[in-house]
Parts: structure tokens; C-alpha cells; sequence
């Protein structure tokens, strides 16, 4: 008996037979995908609310900034587009200026300081010959020299009349274009005005269109000034020759003050091709004590009455 419980001790203390170990699997690394978080409404809804501001404030202020770029540059093309209509019928409108009497003081000194170009004294004009004009010049006036004359026309070139009284005879005076090309072409050489011939006794601003040349227009504002502001301003109102030209010449005359003996005006020549006007050019200055000194095919010459031989 003591020998089986010997044998059944060692058959308890003999270890039971395993399976032999099977090698461990070598783990693999699996890769990480980070994506980007999706902006969604669960997700604003699960979001905390200082979280949400801060991810919706980049956005916010973008979106402000673009508004108020946009304001700006319409509000700007705007004003763009006013001012240049504004400008644009500015230059298309007449200005009447009617508070401004023709003898205005303040006028008188703004025209001779400002817009009546002197003289460069280094030019000297050329010697022109004598027009068929002098000779009925000198036959009323006589031969004199150093007088003085006024010489108002719409456009063109130096007339040759004053022109060889000025070279020749040492006359001085003004003239005056209303067109800009032939003023800037006349200033230096000659004590020039850029203006035009104002039909009423006051002031006005205008649009000047010029002659198209080579199929352009060309437009400018110009100042129309009464002819007694010019006189004035040129201090020419005793001038011993008045040229003037332009469908304003008649009205100009009509509001020179004759009857105060403020204007003494030897001799007026009127260019004109015009019968009508013609008519009533001689009509009104035969009442003025003027009669016809001379026809021309475009021009009247008249001479005052006292001063005719």
C-alpha cells in the first residue's frame, strides 16, 4: 500500500504534457490619417461657444471688410460720375453774369492785370506796306503816329491795317480773339486779350467752338467782355480806331455810353459781310454822329464827324 501511494504521488508531481509554443506574431504599425474637422451643424452644435466665435470670426471679418471696400468704391464711382456730368454741363451752359456792370471797377482792374497779356518788349512786328485803309485813314485822321487803336475780332490773324500802323508808325493798342489758337498765336508779339464780344453790358462765359481742323473740333471756355470794359481796361476809350467783327458787333456798339462823352471814337470799322447788319450798323451810327468814310466788300469804315475832313 505504501507503494501505490508512492506511484500516485510521482503521477501527480510529472507535469502534464503542452503543446509546443507557437512563435508570437510581430506587430505591424498602422498608419495614422489626421484629417481636417468638417465643419458641420452637428458640429457647431457640439461645439462650446468660445470655440465657435473663434472659428466663425476669421469669416465675419472678411466678409466686413469686402462690404466696406465695395461701399467705398461705389460711393466713389458715384461722385466720379456726378462731378463729371457736373463738369460736363458746366461746359455746355452760359453764364450770364448780370451783377456785374460793364464799368465795374473791380472788372475793369481783373481784366487789365490778369487777362490782358502785355507785350514782349525784345519782339518787334514786321514792316508791312500800307493798305488801301491808310489812305482813307490819313485823308481823315491825317499822317499822325503814336495813336492808339482797339482791335476786337472774333478770329484769324493780325489785321494788316494796324499791324503796319503799329510797325511803321509806332501806334499801340490791344487786340483782342476770342478763339484760342489765333490768341496764343498773337500773344507775345502783340498786347493781346483772349476774349470774346460781349452783346450785352455786362459779362458772360461761354463755350467757344473753334473751326474743325483736320476732322477734330476744338471747344474752350471763353470770357465775353462789353466792349466799354475793354476800352477801359485798355485805356483806350479816346482810341483813334475801333475794329470790331462778329454777329455782337452792333449790340456792342449800342451800349457804349456816346451820350455822356465818356467814348470818343475817331474812327469804328465794322466787318461784316452781312446786308442786314450792314444797314443797321450805319443806321445806328449816323445817329451817333458818325457818317461812312469808306466801303469795303467786308467791311464798313466809319468816321466821327468832327474829326472828318
Amino acid at each position: 500500500m505504501p507503494e501505490q501511494s508512492e506511484t500516485a504521488d510521482k503521477e501527480k508531481t510529472v507535469p502534464a504534457k503542452t503543446a509546443p509554443d507557437k512563435a508570437n506574431p510581430v506587430p505591424v504599425p498602422v498608419p495614422v490619417v489626421t484629417t481636417s474637422p468638417r465643419l458641420t451643424i452637428s458640429a457647431f452644435t457640439k461645439t462650446p461657444p468660445n470655440e465657435l466665435y473663434r472659428r466663425l470670426l476669421p469669416a465675419v471679418l472678411f466678409l466686413l471688410t469686402f462690404v466696406t471696400v465695395m461701399t467705398i468704391l461705389l460711393i466713389y464711382m458715384d461722385t466720379v460720375a456726378l462731378g463729371a456730368q457736373q463738369f460736363r454741363l458746366n461746359m455746355s451752359r452760359d453764364y450770364e453774369l448780370a451783377k456785374i456792370p460793364q464799368e465795374s471797377p473791380p472788372l475793369v482792374a481783373y481784366v487789365r492785370q490778369l487777362h490782358l497779356a502785355p507785350r514782349a518788349p525784345h519782339v518787334q512786328p514786321p514792316r508791312p506796306e500800307p493798305t488801301p485803309r491808310i489812305e482813307i485813314l490819313d485823308r481823315i485822321l491825317g499822317p499822325v503816329e503814336r495813336r492808339t487803336f482797339i482791335e476786337f475780332l472774333p478770329k484769324g490773324p493780325r489785321d494788316p491795317t494796324t499791324l503796319y500802323l503799329e510797325a511803321v508808325r509806332n501806334w499801340d493798342g490791344v487786340v483782342v480773339r476770342a478763339a484760342a489758337r489765333d490768341y496764343l498765336a498773337l500773344r507775345g508779339a502783340s498786347r493781346a486779350l483772349h476774349a470774346c464780344l460781349s452783346p450785352t453790358n455786362h459779362p458772360r462765359e461761354v463755350t467757344y467752338q473753334e473751326a474743325e481742323t483736320r476732322g477734330s473740333a476744338f471747344s474752350s471756355r471763353v470770357l465775353c467782355l462789353p466792349l466799354y470794359t475793354v476800352l477801359l481796361a485798355a485805356e483806350a476809350t479816346r482810341a483813334q480806331l475801333l475794329l470790331l467783327g462778329g454777329d455782337a458787333a452792333l449790340p456792342a456798339l449800342q451800349h457804349l455810353p456816346f451820350e455822356d462823352g465818356l467814348v470818343y471814337l475817331q474812327v469804328i470799322e465794322v466787318f461784316t459781310t452781312d446786308a442786314a447788319a450792314r444797314n443797321k450798323t450805319s443806321q445806328f451810327l449816323e445817329s451817333k454822329n458818325y457818317t461812312i468814310a469808306a466801303t469795303f466788300d467786308d467791311s464798313i469804315m466809319y468816321a466821327l464827324n468832327e474829326t472828318k475832313v
